[in-house]
């Protein structure tokens, strides 16, 4: 059976948001030229026209957006439209920073985190998160394997992410669509680094 992408004009929940995140894998990392990193992406046609979203400038998605991210399934629901029209849910995109400080990324979707090693669950990372925020470059110790690492390398499974630069997609639901090659390559070429992707619901 052939898979289609429906363009819907209305969402389903116009209060609740559903994002995929973009972000250099490297927590501290900032594009050396943010408006570079912009007309780059303008370029290859995943950034359309410009925006204003409650003062912010956002971004269409781009002539060749449905062919930079690929959507996984079928009939995924991707919903076109306007502010104050198709409420917030819309597909739209934002260039989130420089943040002074590394910022975690959290929502209502988010998975107990695990040791990358042994699988450890570490079931009060809201405790470790609090710790992280007062000292990014802190250290802990897996109970189990007794691996020593960064909050930000336990594996939180696509639903939670770290950094001082995010690129933001509204209206794309948790795991419903992952960003192409082509496009992390851009990424990458235009920061130095690879850069890793998650998902955000919040209601």
């Amino acid at each position: 059976m052939k898979c289609l992408i429906a363009m819907s004009q209305t969402t389903l929940n116009p209060m609740a948001e559903n994002l995929l995140y973009l972000c250099p894998k490297e927590f501290n990392t900032v594009p050396p030229d943010i408006p570079a990193l912009a007309s780059a992406l303008q370029q290859i046609g995943f950034l359309g026209d410009t925006l204003d979203f409650h003062g912010e400038e956002h971004y269409r998605p781009g002539e060749e957006f449905l062919t930079l991210v690929t959507f996984l399934g079928c009939s995924p629901v991707i919903a076109m439209g306007e502010p104050g029209k198709t409420g917030e849910e819309f597909c739209h995109i934002a260039l989130d920073g420089p943040i002074d400080k590394p910022r975690f990324i959290g929502g209502d979707n988010i998975k107990i985190p695990r040791c990358p090693s042994c699988g450890h669950r570490f079931e009060t990372w809201q405790e470790l998160i609090e710790q992280w925020q007062q000292q990014p470059a802190q250290l802990l110790d897996c109970p189990e394997c007794g691996r020593s690492l960064n909050v930000t390398e336990l594996r939180w499974r696509k639903s939670a992410g770290f950094g001082r630069f995010f690129i933001k997609v509204w209206g794309i639901f948790e795991s419903e669509a992952v960003p192409n090659p082509n496009l992390l390559s851009i990424l990458e070429k235009q920061t130095g680094t690879p850069w890793l992707h998650f998902y955000i619901r919040r209601q």
